[in-house]
């Protein structure tokens, strides 16, 4: 029997920072996640440095908004339009949305961090004519948005085996790499440079951590690597100077799946990446602070 692998806990006294998570959001069912302002205030309590949420659609974007009139010291927000967004969105609110969402990104970039999460997720779409949707609208948000020299954070999820399209078999997406190799080719037609791209919540393949970073690409390691081997191995070998830290919270609990996570837990990302890198926990706090802060351009009071 494999023996368990136990991850130490995070040190007190670290600085972090959560580059993505999902605050002010939609209130999951069973609701027990602390008020915003708690998390906001408790993130901080515990050694935040910047806290960055990342919007999906018009309704979290006007959320975000909202809170930040209340709530803006060193918080910010990335304004995204999630593959998710694009595949469930009812028909008859879709084109209006879009509009709005357009409309934000062209003529507020001063107010907003970065461009996402965008990007494709063959999970939530079964068919190939929802896959071929979302790569339509993530070509025309690239395209949109190229000069506006804002950094990608980009939504990367690989149809599983089981889900792979039996209709068209032949496909291209149909491989485990079939998203990414999507996404590479896209970021290439439009010469987008990799160094003001980050691969949210990286899941792998793990050949991939190695490459993309040797492009200048950022990846960002989610609290769950702390309780998940699948989730650090991808990471193994990146390099600390291509990493950045998130929970991506309330999603992915660093010990499983669930409502509960916040903010604050990113501290177990640290604990995970130090972990599978054999380095110190203030080593890689220190370092995932500065890259998210170049990459960012953050100012932080």
């Amino acid at each position: 029997m494999p023996k368990k692998i136990i991850v130490p806990e995070p040190e007190s006294g670290l600085k972090f920072i959560d580059v993505h998570c999902h605050m002010p959001f939609h209130r999951p069912k069973n609701d027990q996640l602390p008020t915003n302002k708690e998390q906001y205030l408790n993130y901080f309590k515990m050694g935040g440095q910047y806290l960055i949420t990342s919007t999906i659609d018009m309704q979290t974007l006007n959320l975000t908004l909202d809170f930040m009139k209340k709530f803006e010291k060193n918080f910010g927000f990335t304004c995204g339009w999630a593959p998710q967004t694009v595949t469930y969105t009812p028909k008859d609110k879709y084109n209006l949305e879009w509009k709005k969402w357009i409309d934000f990104i062209q003529n507020n970039a001063e107010k907003y961090l970065g461009i996402g999460e965008i990007g494709l997720d063959f999970h939530h779409a079964k068919t190939l004519e929802k896959r071929n949707n979302q790569v339509e609208v993530f070509k025309k948000i690239i395209e949109i948005t190229r000069d506006l020299n804002k950094p990608y954070i980009l939504h990367v999820r690989n149809a599983a085996e089981q889900e792979f399209d039996k209709e068209h078999p032949k496909h291209r997406f149909n491989k485990k790499d079939g998203v990414n190799k999507e996404i590479l080719n896209i970021l290439n037609d439009f010469k987008i440079d990799p160094k003001g791209v980050m691969w949210h919540c990286f899941s792998g393949p793990e050949d991939y951590g190695r490459t993309l970073p040797n492009q200048g690409f950022i990846l960002s390691v989610p609290s769950s690597a702390y309780g998940f081997n699948r989730w650090r191995n991808v990471t193994k070998f990146t390099p600390l100077e291509s990493l950045v830290t998130e929970t991506d919270s309330y999603y992915q609990h660093p010990y499983k799946r669930g409502p509960i996570n916040v903010p604050s837990n990113v501290r177990y990302s640290v604990a995970a990446i130090a972990y599978s890198h054999n380095v110190t926990q203030k080593l890689v706090s220190e370092k995932t602070a500065i890259n998210a802060k170049s990459f960012f351009n953050l100012n932080i009071e």
